[in-house]
């Protein structure tokens, strides 16, 4: 399993740390694209990124609204996005909370940013969070207990 976290993250930062390069390489498999109903991502950005993340991440969400694909508006409806207050090594810690994944489509916001603007804008945008990224994770989650009744 940690392995294929560690591979997991490995992807996710080549396509985040090169976004051009990783567009004329080979096809990959994009590993914020999920088929599991729910999902926990868990992205490590310093500190010092943290207000650029979170524009780009409202930026995100524009496109989203602004989409006309319905599978965009559907994945944007269970998708939120929640910050730990608390930095740890000067490191926050934000949670993309998948509450029921669009299965087929990529979570990675420079591909959904580059469904809508320029690519000169989308290379801005990353070239301020890219270097304050420091580790991406993903894991299934799967439904114990409803506290509140009903399973």
């Amino acid at each position: 399993m940690a392995s294929r976290q560690f591979a997991a993250f490995v992807l996710v930062a080549l396509i985040w740390a090169a976004p051009a390069a990783a567009q004329q390489a080979p096809a990959q498999p994009d590993p914020l694209v999920f088929t599991s109903d729910r999902m926990l991502v868990i992205i490590r950005v310093a500190e010092s990124a943290s207000i650029d993340f979170e524009v780009t991440m409202g930026k995100v969400k524009e496109v989203l609204a602004k989409s006309d694909k319905p599978e965009r508006k559907q994945q944007a409806a269970h998708w939120k996005l929640l910050k730990a207050t608390m930095p740890q090594d000067g490191v926050l810690n934000y949670f993309f909370v998948l509450e029921e994944v669009a299965k087929g489509l990529s979570y990675d916001p420079f591909k959904i940013l580059g469904e809508a603007l320029p690519p000169e804008e989308v290379k801005a945008l990353f070239d301020k969070v890219g270097p304050g990224l420091r580790g991406i994770s993903a894991a299934p989650l799967a439904p114990i207990v409803s506290m509140g009744g009903g399973g």
